[in-house]
This record gives C-alpha cells, structure tokens and sequence, in this order.
C-alpha cells in the first residue's frame, strides 16, 4: 500500500510542478535535500496515518449513532404499539362496562318494577282482608250484643 500511495503523490507533485515548485515550510521542494524530503514525506505518513485513524474512529462512531437510532426507532414503534393494543384494550374494556351498567339498570329497573307490584297487590290483599273482616265482624258483632242480652234476659226469668 506505501507503494501505492507514494505513486499517488508523485502524479499529485507532477500536477504541483507544472504550476510551478511546491512549498513546503517556505523552501521549494526543488532546494530540498533528500534528507529534508525524506522527512517530510515521514510527516505527511504520520499525518495521513492520525488522518486514517480518526475515519475509522468517525465511521465506527457513526455506526454507532445508526445503531442507536435504529434500536431506538424499534423501541419507539413498539411502544406506539403497545400503546395502541392498551388504547384498544381500554375501549374495549369501557364499552363492556357501558353494557353491564345498562344491564344492571335494566335488572334494577325490573326489581323495582317487581317491588311496586308486590306492594300494591299486598296493599290490595290488605284493604281486601281488612274489608272482609270488618263485614265479618259487624255481622257478629251485632248478633254477640243481641245474643248476649238475650242470655242475660233470660237468666233473669229464669230466677
């Protein structure tokens, strides 16, 4: 791979010289020595080597915000969908608690009606014994008083 590069940047300094020598620290790479060259092209490899290193670093730190963005985003569907199940399990829930309210009312509302039946008809049973005893008891009672003096009337003629 150094090969490569270093081909690289001979056809970069070819481009470089027809404009003109390149620059390096304010000497022209033509007035450089070897020596000079040969370090500077150790720098730009470190440099390109630092360069190398924070790509990768930026590429897994990108991966790892995809990640995260993708686990979350699922995490975040799930919970709309769970939230979607409970609001449907809510609604049904209520609507079955609408109808055993209805329910209820309607047993109460025939108890109640059972109730006043019952209470009239005993209020008429009532009136109705109430009515029978008292004819029975006017019937008797003047026949007890008359009988009863009667009695007595006679006990006296007998003495």
């Amino acid at each position: 791979m150094a090969g490569k590069k270093g081909k690289k940047k001979k056809s970069g300094k070819k481009r470089k010289s027809a404009k003109g020598p390149a620059i390096i620290d304010g000497i022209s790479t033509e007035e450089m020595s070897k020596e000079q060259l040969e370090q500077h092209i150790h720098r730009l490899r470190e440099e390109m080597e630092r360069e190398r290193e924070e790509r990768n670093y930026f590429q897994l730190e990108r991966d790892k915000i995809n990640t995260f963005w993708e686990i979350t985003k699922r995490q975040l569907d799930e919970g709309k969908a769970l939230l979607r199940n409970k609001d449907r399990e809510m609604e049904d829930m209520e609507e079955r608690h609408q109808v055993e309210i209805k329910v209820y009312k309607q047993k109460v509302k025939h108890l109640l009606y059972e109730h006043q039946n019952n209470i009239t008809e005993l209020k008429a049973d009532g009136t109705l014994t109430l009515k029978l005893e008292q004819d029975e008891h006017r019937v008797k009672s003047p026949t007890c008083g008359r009988t009863s003096g009667v009695s007595r009337s006679s006990s006296r003629n007998w003495s």
